[in-house]
């Protein structure tokens, strides 16, 4: 069972990044199941055994798959870094991440979030489709790395393309009482009146979710949401 939260309403991503040490990269921890050991042993194979990894993540609903896959995704892509020796001539001081790439890779959730989650009955962000991410790394030669002096070979991402599956369409025009559509229409509707004119000036500009039958069983600011903070 993916983990899900702690320390009350704190979600578990923020949490385990306040936590995370450069320890947990390459070393086993014994701990059964544990999100950053599984996603450290994948790094590692790939950088070691040259072997495509696979992680499967799976569970029911509010079980926390979406904040696991994103400590995955996030893990994966940022590990090289941690390194002591990731050159200073490789990093891009102006991107939060330290690489274009990595920021591209990983701001991509958030689109996936806006247009495929949802709030539910049990979870305030429910991904109601499937997804297959795969995540492309440039893996150093060993031969090179050897000679270099490292014992595991560099392993950059590269790149990343999804592959999505089973939208639940209907709840674009049907939600059950308590529940919401697709964030990304509230998110629109609290989005600035510029933006709004540059996509549909008539509809949307002055429009809250009562103007919209679909939405109007539902605010754009309820249940704990800021559609409007939430715009991207």
């Amino acid at each position: 069972k993916p983990v899900t939260e702690e320390n009350g309403n704190q979600p578990l991503a923020t949490a385990a990044s306040e936590r995370q040490a450069i320890g947990y990269e390459h070393e086993k921890l014994g701990i059964d199941p544990h999100v950053f050991e599984t996603a450290s042993l994948a790094y590692l194979g790939l950088a070691l055994d040259g072997s495509n990894q696979t992680i499967l993540v799976t569970g029911e609903s509010g079980a926390g798959k979406t904040e696991t896959i994103k400590i995955v995704m996030n893990h994966l892509a940022t590990v090289e870094r941690s390194r002591p020796n990731w050159p200073e001539s490789d990093r891009d001081m102006d991107s939060e991440h330290g690489s274009d790439t990595v920021n591209r890779v990983l701001r991509a959730n958030t689109v996936f979030e806006a247009f495929g989650n949802a709030k539910t009955l049990r979870n305030d962000n429910s991904s109601r489709f499937g997804k297959f991410t795969q995540l492309q790394f440039d893996v150093e030669d060993t031969s090179y790395a050897n000679l270099n002096g490292r014992a595991i070979p560099s392993c950059l991402l590269a790149g990343s393309k999804c592959i999505t599956y089973l939208l639940e369409k209907s709840r674009v025009v049907s939600v059950s009482q308590g529940e919401r559509t697709y964030h990304i229409f509230y998110q629109l509707l609290e989005a600035p009146d510029e933006i709004k004119k540059d996509i549909w000036e008539e509809g949307l500009v002055g429009a809250s979710t009562a103007d919209f039958n679909y939405l109007s069983t539902s605010s754009a600011q309820e249940h704990g949401f800021d559609s409007g903070e939430e715009w991207i």
